[in-house]
């Protein structure tokens, strides 16, 4: 049965609750979204595929906490009342449109603003103790809402994303409030990083408040507990049998599915330690089930191409273009004169922190444009964790990583910020050919995949990675490890450069041998290098296979 098919045994479909004239109407629920509030690669995902969905004729609207780093002017259009921890809490709701996406933002100061200054919150006691609950409360507060705002009454599919939404599974299910809602409802939930699971206690002795779920939901939490549904909320193995919210949506969605199809293998499959490699983090066997029972799926991210475009750069350049090689060596040749000037905005800005101020100072003081122009461009657009950089922190050979790739021919342009970014720019700034920006801002951003003649991405797991996509449409061809997103997206000496290995130390000798390769290939052989960002630039990514795939899923569940 094709989408449209399925769209109108939707509309048609009767039953007790109304639903024979109900048309679709998707509301996706998450953390983040671009050009609101984000921090990684979900946020693009819910603006882009919400964008996408519209763009089928397909209601869609997206659910967000109102973090207190919102971006986008919004407008209050009133208030409405919470369960929570056995009170009643008073939310104010605002609005915005994005391309004609409707976004509804839940604002309660105690849970995302005041003392919350960022998206997530590094807990100082325990892990996840903040954010588990912030997120238990957004749950409770975007189902309240749908019963409470008449417009969302006509929710026929909710598409939420990550762990953060896992309460809402939990809730939906297993509160008597929400019975009628799950009965309409159709619920799919989207794996973007299994690596964040937010575990936290069913129940503890410690005297804290809102420490654990018995502290959030103490009716509910009494219900599971003399239901025996608890086992199946659990996190799977000792030592910590907590609740957990990754698990419960993964138990109780109608469908899961996860972004890319190698990243959907590899959840299958357990944590190996010894080859550093990352599957299922301990639910590989409830993956694998719903695998088993054809409601798990890998859906490949697309790339929004009117907004990751070298078009849009002063000047413009394109493969189509018969002078774009020229245009874009201009790009690179003016990226790396302006530098100094560029990182002196962030510092008057007090964008960057004192001590990586301090070391670009020193680097700066003998930096010379031309000896970076002479070389080959390696750079670095990525969060400074250690799925994205560990490996450039492990010896081999008795150094790091990075120092092996220092010691290449190269200039190495990294900008960054993350839990690792103290012990990444202390190797890169020390080296002449080397600088480490400890920021982010998108219009560097665009200049540096612009300039840069390799995009270096060795992430340990990737579920299916943006960068890469658009290094590849600027030009910048991808050198990457050959997992997940990685290795569906990049074409090996076609579109980029794939290392891999059965060891962890033949996967770092497997990374150096594929740059040297791919240095002497841009040193030696310039004509099939233009080859191949010619061919890297051309490549879409795009969202329209990946669209049809999620409507079969908002409007399959329940036919």
């Amino acid at each position: 049965m094709n989408i449209q098919s399925q769209i109108r045994k939707l509309a048609l479909k009767s039953s007790p609750a109304g639903r024979r004239k109900q048309k679709p109407h998707v509301l996706m629920v998450a953390a983040e979204c671009r050009e609101i509030a984000t921090v990684g690669g979900m946020g693009d995902v819910v603006r882009e595929l919400s964008k996408a969905v519209l763009y089928r004729g397909i209601r869609v609207s997206i659910a967000l906490p109102y973090h207190g780093t919102v971006t986008n002017s919004a407008v209050s259009l009133g208030k409405f009342k919470v369960p929570f921890g056995n009170r009643s809490w008073v939310v104010e709701w605002f609005q915005c449109s994005l391309d004609g996406v409707m976004v509804y933002l839940l604002r309660k100061r105690e849970f995302f603003s005041r003392r919350y200054k960022t998206v997530y919150i590094h807990s100082q006691q325990y892990p996840f103790e903040d954010d588990a609950r912030r997120f238990a409360f957004f749950s409770s507060a975007v189902l309240a809402f749908i019963q409470q705002y008449a417009p969302l009454r006509s929710v026929t599919t909710l598409h939420c994303h990550d762990w953060h939404t896992g309460v809402l599974f939990t809730l939906l299910k297993y509160d008597p409030r929400y019975k009628k809602l799950a009965k309409r409802v159709c619920v799919l939930f989207t794996i973007h990083n299994l690596d964040y699971q937010g575990m936290r206690p069913f129940s503890s002795r410690i005297r804290r408040r809102w420490f654990s779920f018995s502290d959030w939901f103490p009716s509910l939490y009494t219900l599971l507990r003399t239901s025996g549904a608890i086992l199946g909320l659990k996190n799977p193995y000792p030592p910590l049998r907590w609740f957990n919210p990754m698990r419960a949506a993964i138990q109780l969605a109608d469908h899961v599915n996860t972004v890319s199809p190698t990243y959907a293998i590899e959840l299958t499959q357990p944590d190996n330690p010894m080859l550093n490699f990352f599957g299922g983090r301990g639910l590989e066997c409830d993956i694998t089930r719903r695998k088993q029972q054809d409601q798990f799926h890998g859906i490949l991210n697309g790339l929004d191409y009117t907004i990751h475009t070298p078009l849009t750069l002063v000047p413009a350049f394109d493969v189509t273009m018969p002078s774009w090689e020229k245009i874009r060596l201009q790009h690179k040749h003016a990226l790396i004169q302006q530098l100094p000037c560029e990182i002196m905005t962030f510092q008057n800005a007090k964008r960057l922190p004192r001590w990586n101020v301090n070391q670009l100072a020193t680097q700066l003081s003998d930096y010379d444009s031309e000896e970076w122009n002479a070389r080959p461009l390696v750079v670095m657009v990525t969060r400074a964790t250690d799925q994205k950089v560990k490996m450039l922190l492990e010896e081999w050979r008795g150094k790091p990583l990075v120092e092996h790739i220092l010691q290449r021919n190269i200039s190495l342009l990294i900008l960054a910020t993350g839990e690792r970014e103290h012990a990444l720019s202390n190797i890169v700034n020390f080296h002449q050919n080397g600088i480490f920006i400890c920021a982010f801002e998108r219009t560097l951003a665009q200049r540096i995949y612009a300039a840069g003649d390799l995009f270096l991405m060795p992430s340990d797991f990737e579920p299916c990675g943006i960068s890469q996509l658009i290094s590849m449409r600027y030009g910048c061809l991808p050198l990457v490890h050959g997992v997940g997103g990685l290795l569906d997206t990049v074409n090996h000496n076609k579109t980029g450069f794939i290392f891999t290995g059965k060891t962890r130390t033949q996967t770092l000798q497997s990374a150096l041998k594929t740059l040297d390769a791919a240095l002497y290939l841009f040193v030696h052989n310039g004509r099939q290098w233009r080859h191949m960002q010619r061919q890297a630039m051309r490549v879409r990514f795009d969202w329209t296979a990946s669209v049809d795939r999620y409507l079969s899923l908002y409007f399959g569940a329940h036919s």
